[in-house]
Order: C-alpha cells, then structure tokens, then sequence
C-alpha cells in the first residue's frame, strides 16, 4: 500500500478526533433538553449535571415541566425552567462555620420549613440589568469591590447590595474579618467565609413565586434562607434611590457591575437606563401622592421607557408555554378592565 494511502485515513481520523475533541469541549458547561410533561426533579437533575451547578429548590418534585433548550448557558436553563414552574431563582452563597450547619439549613428549606437563626442579605433581587436578548446574567462573574471595615454582616451586607446575590449565614456568627480584595463573587465569597474561619457553598435557589402581597415573606413556596438582620425591609418600591445616600451609592455599583456583564455593545445603552430611572427616582421623593402618580404616569409613558419595558415582557413571554402567555394576557386584561370600572362606580 502506497505512503499517501496510508497517510489520508490517518489524516481523516486525526481531523474526526479533533473534531470531536472540539464539539466536546464548545459544549463543555452547556445544557441541551427536551422534555415533555417531566418531573421538576429530572430538569432540575439535567441542569445540575450539565452545567455544574448544585440547585436547591423547595417545589414539588413531582410537578410536571416541559422544556426544550439546545447548548445553553445553565443560569439561562434554570430562568426558563423558573417562568416555565411559575418560580423564581436566585444565586446564593451560604457561609457558615461549618459544613454541616449549611447541609442542615438547606435540608430545612428544601422541605418548606422556616429556616430560623440564619440571617440573609439580599438587594430586593437581581433583574436589575438584563441583556438586551433577554437572557439570565451570570452574577458568579459580578465583580465585587469592598469598601466596609471589617465585620461579616457589614461585610455580607455590602456585597449583597453591590452585586444583587443572595448571601446568608447563621445570625450569631459575627466575626471580625478583613476585606477581601476586589474579586468576582464566585472568587470573593469563598474567600471572605474561609478568612472567618468557615466554609462556603454555592447554590441556586429555585422556589415558588410569592404572591402581590407577600413579594419577599413566607407566601406560596416558603420564604428564602433566613431573615434580614434588624427588621429591614426588602422590596421597597424604587429600591435604593428612595433610600438613603449609601444604599443609592450601592445601587449604583451594583448597576455598573452588572452592566460589566452586558455584550460590550450594549453596555452604554444600559448606562443611560440607570440614569433616566435614577433621576425619576430621585425626583419623585418628596412629592406628595398625587403628584408622584402624574409624574409616573408622564415617565412610563415616553417612548424610549415604554419600549424597554416591552423589550423585557416580550423576552419574559418568550420564556413561556403558550397556555402561560394566555393566561398572562387574560390576567393583564382584567386587572386593566377593573381599573377602568373603578372610577366609573364612583361617578
């Protein structure tokens, strides 16, 4: 047999192998499903499996899912499998002492129940920048810069608020520790709880959505991981520009290292969303209700507003199953009909 016959099947097998070796690594991390009317718990396992990722949830197991997504990133599977489940999710590191006392808290959680003696900190949630596609943000990549002296809570507080990831740990665990040095939190988390003389752990919690009047409590689902220190409250409509100086200070951190996650494209567009709507805010604080309610009224009605909140619906519905959307629409419907019979009872 002649060299060159020899040498093209050798050829053709080396460039299959690298082209295998190739497909194999492109996907490394990524998550392909299509499932149909399946366990919550299978998804939830695929996911995990897939894209590396531990996922707590405290759903039914059970619950019927159907999801179809090809080489996703995992966070992007998991928001999908959230709307699809009618839940919510969040990045979380949990700190403590030691491992088991984390293994328990999580156990307690999955199962429904109040996790009591832990303290969380969170910013109100995490949507507040999101990619022009629509598409979840990875904040294990958020980068966190320090600025608190030493002290866990103060410490755990501050990076809560400047990135939007959901940190907890045992509420009587107050060592005095220093600042990491600036880190994404995937980096900076396990290194602040190993400096404390404890463990980390990073999980994502998926839990049923709460309801209207319950956005951050107990509700359908259970509540989150603990509860926050001294009585404060989450949620509050327009978050840190109604808040005092440093929490608008922190909003706005946490505004640009999301922003830092953005395709480089789209990063200054982000930019002068967080202006327009920190200026609303900031102009609406001393208004009386009435007159808060033209202005809102007068802000979400300009165009370059309204069409970027219709930019995040739509990418949202997308998201969804049909039967979802038209439920969504049915909802919308009668809530904007009930507005409009309000005033008509009166007169």
């Amino acid at each position: 047999m002649s060299p060159n016959r020899l040498f093209l099947p050798g050829l053709l097998a080396i460039l299959l192998l690298f082209w295998a070796a190739w497909h194999l690594y492109a996907g490394w991390g990524l998550v392909s499903l299509d499932l149909r009317d399946a366990p919550l718990a299978k998804a939830i396992a695929a996911i995990s499996r897939q894209g590396g990722i531990e996922i707590v949830s405290n759903l039914d197991p059970a619950t019927p899912v159907t999801l179809k997504v090809k080489r996703v990133p995992p966070v992007e599977a998991l928001d999908i499998l959230a709307i699809r489940s009618e839940a919510s999710w969040q990045l979380a590191y949990l700190g403590a002492p030691e491992a088991g006392a984390i293994n328990e808290v999580l156990a307690v959680f999955r199962a429904g129940g109040e996790t009591t003696g832990w303290a969380s900190f969170a910013a109100g949630g995490f949507s507040l920048i999101a990619p022009q596609s629509g598409a979840a943000l990875d904040l294990r990549g958020t980068l966190w810069t320090p600025s608190e002296p030493g002290g866990l809570p103060a410490l755990l507080k501050e990076a809560a608020e400047k990135t939007g990831v959901f940190l907890a740990a045992p509420a009587d665990w107050k060592p005095s520790v220093s600042a990491p040095q600036a880190a994404p939190m995937a980096v900076a988390m396990p290194r602040l709880f190993r400096s404390a003389g404890g463990v980390t752990r990073e999980v994502f919690l998926l839990r049923a959505s709460p309801s209207r009047d319950d956005e951050m409590g107990g509700g359908r689902g259970g509540a989150w991981i603990g509860s926050r220190p001294g009585g404060e409250q989450r949620g509050e409509r327009g978050g840190g520009w109604r808040n005092s100086p440093g929490g608008e200070q922190n909003l706005v951190a946490r505004a640009e290292a999301q922003i830092a996650l953005l395709p480089q494209n789209e990063q200054e567009k982000a930019r002068e969303d967080v202006r327009l709507m920190g200026e609303f805010w900031r102009g609406m604080r001393d208004l009386p209700e009435q007159e808060r309610r033209a202005k809102a009224q007068e802000f979400f009605s300009r165009p370059e507003v309204s069409d970027r909140m219709d930019e995040r619906r739509l990418a949202r519905e997308a998201k969804m199953t049909p039967q979802q959307r038209v439920e969504r629409s049915k909802r919308y419907f009668e809530r904007k009909q009930a507005a409009q019979d309000g005033p008509n009872r009166g007169s």
